[in-house]
């Protein structure tokens, strides 16, 4: 049995239907090359002896690839800034599914191309360089077919930033507690950047006991509802409850 491999995206606050999607249908959008924020990625040096036929087969054959990335590190300062919105955004803590397949980026000089190696496995092998000063990501990567939008993946937590506004966050909080009531919350404490994780929510969840005796009582619907009405009365300071 393979070891389940762990692996992080930072994400900002802004786009919540983006990070709902990430969230509640726990997968990962997969980029087309030209989408990612390196414009050097499937870029190559060549030998002067491609003609320019292939020079457009390669094109083709790198548009034939999605990219799906995520760090290897939780505790980076630079991808707090830069990823998540300056610690106004989030940390999602995730794990493959067995039988995906992960690659480890490479910040070596890439190698050149010659006509020979005008194939789909050098595209495959080229999209997992990136240049030396994308170093400090400490990535991953997953690569799909061109035909794959999504990166299916568990989704273990989520930490808030120090920053983080607190009205997204509360009603960030509210939503995962009714969709997803399992998964664990925490927020950077505001001194620190990395350090001094406060806990937010254990997970668990609250079960309501049947005082109706009726044979329609369901205990989760009344959990969501008290969950609901609680959420309401918090922010209309309880007035009209």
């Amino acid at each position: 049995m393979s070891k389940v491999q762990t692996f992080y995206k930072y994400k900002s606050l802004n786009n919540f239907e983006f990070l709902l999607d990430l969230l509640l249908k726990e997968r990962l959008y997969a980029a087309r090359h030209h989408e990612l924020n390196d414009p050097m990625e499937g870029v190559i040096k060549i030998d002067g002896t491609i003609p320019k036929e292939k020079e457009q087969e390669w094109d083709e054959l790198i548009k034939d690839f999605r990219v799906v990335c995520f760090s290897r590190d939780k505790d980076n300062p630079l991808m707090w800034s830069h990823y998540a919105d300056g610690a106004r955004g989030c940390l999602i803590e995730l794990q493959l599914l067995d039988g995906q397949e992960v690659h480890k980026v490479s910040y070596l000089k890439k190698p050149s191309l010659t006509e020979r190696h005008i194939s789909r496995e050098k595209a495959a092998e080229i999209l997992i360089y990136k240049e030396k000063p994308w170093k400090y990501e400490g990535e991953s990567r997953c690569l799909l077919d061109g035909n794959e939008e999504f990166l299916p993946v568990s989704i273990k937590s989520i930490t808030f930033g120090s920053r983080a506004d607190k009205s997204k966050v509360d009603m960030l909080l509210h939503i995962l507690k009714l969709c997803k009531p399992g998964l664990k919350t925490y927020r950077m404490s505001e001194q620190r950047l990395v350090k001094g994780v406060q806990f937010i929510s254990t997970g668990s969840r609250i079960y309501m006991a049947d005082r109706t005796g009726t044979k329609d009582y369901c205990p989760q619907c009344s959990e969501i509802k008290l969950t609901q009405d609680n959420f309401v009365g918090l922010h209309r300071d309880w007035k009209g409850f």
